[in-house]
């Protein structure tokens, strides 16, 4: 593990902060497969689950329990940021994502489908690709709270006074002479 030096200013976070954060990441990672597979789908004209005799619902109950492994590796991941490691962790993120490439695999052969649609199925890399985006997501947005002093985003109807324009712009004055 990495930490910083002994001057390393950290703030705090709350157990259910941690547990929002993970919350939301799990929601938007349901919506990015949701939208992925159905764009995926309608390119290539293929269901994710395609093999005679195996329902959706396979599909879903395999894609549940990818969320339950990404939750849990989640939370893994806020443990080790929250213990002073800075850099994302490379690690984490390349399991959490060849996990749910497994997950499908695996989960998909016990159910019946056919190869086709589990190690060969462009929607079961998405999956892994999704997991991993997720996972860094979550790093960042963790990250930025714990070891920055920048307080939460905010749409610019809910700042007041401030007419800077948005947090992720550099407002400094040497560099506004320049432009």
């Amino acid at each position: 593990m990495s930490g910083g030096g002994p001057g390393e200013r950290r703030r705090g976070v709350t157990r259910g902060y941690v547990v929002g954060l993970l919350v939301a990441t799990v929601i938007v990672a349901v919506a990015l497969v949701v939208a992925t597979w159905g764009l995926l789908g309608m390119a290539i004209d293929r269901e994710p689950v395609s093999t005679p005799g195996v329902s959706l619902p396979a599909a879903e109950v395999i894609v549940l329990f990818a969320l339950v492994a990404l939750a849990a590796g989640l939370w893994n991941q806020a443990l080790v940021l929250l213990r002073g490691r800075r850099r994302p962790p490379w690690a984490h993120i390349v399991v959490l994502g060849f996990g749910a490439y497994f997950v499908w695999c695996l989960g998909g052969l016990i159910a019946g489908l056919s190869i086709e649609d589990t190690w060969l199925s462009p929607f079961a890399l998405a999956l892994g690709l999704i997991w991993a985006l997720c996972s860094l997501l979550f790093w960042a947005v963790l990250a930025r709270r714990v070891y920055t002093e920048r307080g939460v985003p905010q749409w610019p109807w809910e700042r007041r006074g401030d007419d800077e324009g948005p947090d992720w712009i550099d407002h400094r004055p040497e560099r506004e002479g320049g432009r």
